[in-house]
């Protein structure tokens, strides 16, 4: 089976501008929790330490959501390894599309809770279509104008 997949926008993970900056505080927080701990000078190393390790993990950290034929999709990829979370389509009970501005929110409910995800309005159709596909007997309901322009959203 072709895996056709729909990706969501802003997914959560940091932003190349700010994992660079992440990136060089933690860099400078290890090197002086390091600096701190040799030559003794300086108090507080732990709590350098800490934060430095976790702005540099922070850095490694991709966190991605999409649809696709096995359903909706979580991936989650760090330093230390992947995880990957499944929504089958099996399990979506009822699916709200809400629309503001170029973005659409897609909440995925399945018993009791469920999923956010955030699309590009533009995907809409795929979207719909990957829908009556995969789980066709589910609910889809409408929030917002689908059509309207980004301006008029």
């Amino acid at each position: 089976m072709s895996q056709h997949r729909i990706e969501a926008v802003g997914a959560g993970s940091l932003p190349r501008w700010l994992k660079f900056v992440a990136a060089a505080l933690g860099i400078l927080l290890l090197g002086d929790a390091m600096r701190s701990f040799f030559f003794g000078a300086g108090g507080q190393v732990s709590a350098k330490f800490i934060i430095g390790a976790a702005c540099l993990y922070a850095t490694g950290v991709d966190k991605k959501f999409f649809a696709s034929e096995d359903g909706i999709v979580k991936e989650i990829r760090t330093w230390m390894g992947s995880r990957r979370e499944v929504l089958p389509w099996g399990e979506v009970k009822f699916i709200t599309l809400a629309f503001r501005g170029d973005k659409m929110l897609a909440f995925f409910e399945r018993d009791t809770s469920g999923w956010k995800v955030i699309f590009k309005r533009s995907d809409r159709e795929a979207l719909q279509d990957l829908i009556s596909r995969m789980a066709p007997s589910v609910e889809l309901d409408l929030v917002g104008d689908p059509e309207a322009s980004k301006k008029g959203a």
